[in-house]
C-alpha cells in the first residue's frame, strides 16, 4: 500500500504531550493511509499503532457503479477507511469490465507487493460501499461479441485482510505445452511455501481460482491427496484472473495473453507464521457446504465409456445395478420419467447431472500410492439410441453413478442445515466470512433474495461477508459438524468440485491466553 509522507514536525510537536491512551484513541480512528503515516513518525507512535492493529481485520465492500474507476474509488475508500495493513486482497469484477485495467488500478492502490488476485465472476456478494446495504448481485451473461450498454448492471467487490498470525502469498499453477498443467509442481510449491513460513508442509487454507480453459479436476484431486483434511480449499474453478505475488511482484504486469498461457490457476495460500511475535492472535478457518442437487432414480454401473478429449465429452452405456441388460442413452433417461420427482417437475426444466463415484490411485513424488474415492459431477448433454452423452472425462468401465437434479427446495433445506451447524461456533470471535456459490443459484433459483448468505448472516450479522457466484465452486475441508474421533472412516467418498452448491469459509481469532 502506498504510504503518504509522514506528518510535518510541527504537527508532531503539537500533540507530543498527549497520553498514550488518548493518542491510541485518535490513531484508531484514522483511515489506513494516514494510519500508515502515523506508524512512521517515531518509535512511540509505532508502538501505539501496533497496539491499535494487533487484532486480525477483514474489510470488504462492493460497488455497483457502472464506471470502473469510480467503482474502484468507492470500494477502496471503504475498505481503507480504518486502520489496516493489507496482507492479501481479492478483487472480484463483472465480466463486462476490463480485467487488466481493474488489476492495474487495484495494484496501484494497494502496492505491487500485496498478494492480490483479481478475477471475474457471475455475481458478487457483500455490503455496498456507500449505503452499507447487503446484497447478492447477479451479473448478466456477457460474451466477447456482445455489445455491452454502459447502463447494464455492473459491479466490483474488494476484500482486504490483515492476518498477523498468518503468512499469505499467491502460488501459481504453471502450464507448458509439453506437460500441460504441472500439478505435481503446484502441490510441491504450496507445501514448500507452507514449510518455509510455518515449519509444516500443510497450509491452513487455500483460495483457488482456475482459468476458464483449464480442467481443474485432476489438480484438485491431487491437492486433496497430498494435503491433510484440515487444510481448507475453496474457490472458483472457472474464471479469468490476474495476480500479484509477494515473491514476484512483476507477475502483475504480465500481459493477458502471456499470463493465460503461463498460469492455469492460482492459489491464495494461508499458512501459519512461525515467526509471529509473542501475543499474536491465533486464526482458525471453518468450512461448510450447502448442496443444491438431489439424487434421483436408480444406481447404474458403467458398461462402456468412450472419451472424446477434443470435445471434452464421454459417451457411455450403463446397466442398472443388480441387472445385466446394458441400456443406451434413451433408455437410461426414460428411467427418470418413471421416478416420482414431487417438487421437481417437469424434470428437464432443471439442470441434470450424473454423479460418478470414482476410485482412483494417486501418488506424489516418492510417497506411497493411495486409493481415494471421489464423487464427480458431469452435466448431461443428451441421450440417443446408442449412448448417454455427458460433459467431462475420466469415466471408466465399472464406475457407478446416479442422476442429480438441481432442486431449490432441497438447497433451501441444506442452507438451514448449514446455518444450524454454524450456530455451533457462535461462541467464537469471527473476523470475516467468504462465500463461493454456484452462478445458477441466487434470487432466480430461490425466488427470493440473499438466501445463499443467510447461514452466515443469521449467525454473525455484523461481520464482513464477501463472496462471488462461480462457474464451478471448489470446496474441500472438514465440515463444522464433522465427527473427529479416532473411529472416523478415512475412506469416505470425497467431493471437492460441487454443482449448484454454496461453499462457506469463516475465519475466527482468539487471544493467546485463550488458545486451546
Amino acid at each position: 500500500m502506498e504510504t503518504p509522507p509522514p506528518y510535518p514536525p510541527s504537527a508532531v510537536c503539537g500533540i507530543s504531550h498527549l497520553g498514550d491512551d488518548l493518542l491510541q484513541n485518535i490513531i484508531g480512528k484514522l483511515p489506513a493511509q494516514s494510519f500508515a503515516s502515523a506508524a512512521c513518525v517515531n518509535r512511540s507512535w509505532n508502538a501505539v499503532c501496533a497496539r491499535v492493529l494487533s487484532r486480525p481485520v477483514i474489510a470488504s465492500a462492493l460497488s455497483l457503479n457502472s464506471s470502473l474507476p469510480e467503482a474502484m474509488k468507492e470500494v477502496v475508500g471503504k475498505v481503507l477507511s480504518g486502520p489496516i495493513r493489507p496482507h492479501f486482497a481479492i478483487l472480484c469484477i463483472c465480466p463486462a469490465f476490463d480485467l487488466d485495467e481493474a488489476h492495474r488500478l487495484i495494484t496501484h492502490k494497494l502496492g505491487s507487493k500485496t498478494p492480490l488476485i483479481t478475477c471475474d465472476a457471475g455475481g458478487i456478494v457483500g455490503r455496498d460501499a456507500l449505503s452499507d446495504q447487503f446484497s447478492e448481485v447477479m451479473f448478466p451473461y456477457y460474451d466477447d461479441e456482445e455489445v455491452v450498454d454502459p447502463a447494464d448492471y455492473k459491479g466490483i467487490s474488494l476484500t482486504v485482510g490483515y492476518v498477523p498470525g498468518l503468512k499469505v502469498d499467491v502460488i501459481p499453477l504453471m502450464y507448458s505445452e509439453e506437460q500441460g498443467h504441472i500439478s505435481d509442481k503446484f502441490v510441491m510449491d504450496i507445501r514448500d511455501y507452507s514449510a518455509s513460513v510455518s515449519g509444516y508442509t500443510s497450509p491452513e487454507a487455500i483460495f483457488m481460482f482456475g482459468d476458464s480453459e483449464a480442467d481443474m479436476k485432476p489438480v484438485i484431486e491431487k491437492l486433496d491427496y497430498a494435503l491433510p483434511e484440515q487444510t481448507i480449499i475453496a474457490g472458483n474453478e472457472t474464471c479469468r484472473f490476474r495476480c500479484s505475488r509477494m515473491n514476484n511482484p512483476s507477475s502483475s504486469s504480465l500481459p493477458q495473453s502471456d499470463q493465460a498461457q503461463t498460469y492455469g490457476a492460482v492459489g491464495l495460500v494461508f499458512a501459519s507464521n512461525k515467526n509471529a511475535p509473542n501475543g499474536a492472535w491465533k486464526i482458525d478457518f471453518h468450512f461448510a457446504v450447502g448442496a443444491g442437487v438431489a439424487a434421483v432414480g436408480p444406481n447404474y454401473r458403467v458398461v462402456s465409456a468412450k472419451s472424446r478429449n477434443r470435445e471434452y465429452t464421454t459417451w457411455l452405456t450403463a446397466k442398472r445395478e443388480g441387472e445385466n441388460e446394458p441400456l443406451d442413452g434413451e433408455q437410461i433417461l426414460d428411467d427418470l420419467l418413471n421416478v416420482n420427482l414431487e417438487a421437481v417437475d417437469p424434470i428437464f426444466n432443471y439442470d441434470l447431472y450424473i454423479g460418478v463415484t470414482k476410485r482412483r490411485k494417486y501418488s506424489f513424488g516418492g510417497e506411497k500410492v493411495k486409493a481415494l474415492t471421489f464423487l464427480s459431477y458431469h452435466p448431461v448433454q443428451q441421450g440417443d439410441e446408442q449412448y448417454l452423452y455427458v460433459r467431462g472425462l475420466d469415466i471408466k468401465t465399472g464406475d457407478s453413478f446416479r442422476f442429480y437434479l438441481s432442486n431449490p427446495g432441497f438447497a433451501l433445506g441444506q442452507c438451514d442445515t448449514v446455518s444450524d451447524n454454524i450456530r455451533r461456533i457462535r461462541h467464537k470471535e469471527m473476523i470475516g466470512g467468504f462465500l463461493f456459490s454456484c452462478c445458477g443459484r441466487g434470487s432466480t433459483f430461490f425466488a427470493r433474495p440473499n438466501v445463499d448468505s443467510l447461514p452466515i448472516l443469521n449467525n454473525f450479522p455484523s461481520i464482513p461477508l464477501a463472496g462471488m457466484f462461480c462457474g464451478t465452486e471448489i470446496g474441500r475441508g472438514p465440515p463444522i459438524a464433522a465427527h473427529s474421533g479416532p473411529e472416523q472412516d478415512k475412506d469416505l467418498t470425497r467431493t471437492c468440485l460441487h454443482v449448484y452448491s454454496s461453499v462457506y469459509v469463516l475465519m475466527s481469532c482468539s487471544q493467546p491466553s485463550c488458545r486451546p
